[in-house]
């Protein structure tokens, strides 16, 4: 049995810019406000994702240790 495909719902404010919009529609995604719900659109060619870097430890006064021959 092959599930019958969702009707494409019309896009949303924040999808508007996005290069992947033909005539009021997602050509991706048939409900495009379900994908903005947990945060940016995956598919979205206008919003950069930023990319959290943790910071590096400094490591100070560290002393070289001895060998034991």
């Amino acid at each position: 049995m092959a599930q019958a495909p969702l009707p494409k719902q019309p896009i949303v404010e924040k999808c508007t810019g996005c290069e992947n919009i033909e005539d009021g529609f997602c050509r991706i995604w048939a409900v495009p406000a379900a994908k903005w719900r947990t945060g940016v659109c995956p598919s979205a060619t206008h919003v950069k994702v930023e990319a959290k870097v943790p910071e590096q430890k400094v490591r100070v006064g560290q002393q070289k240790q001895k060998k034991n021959r």
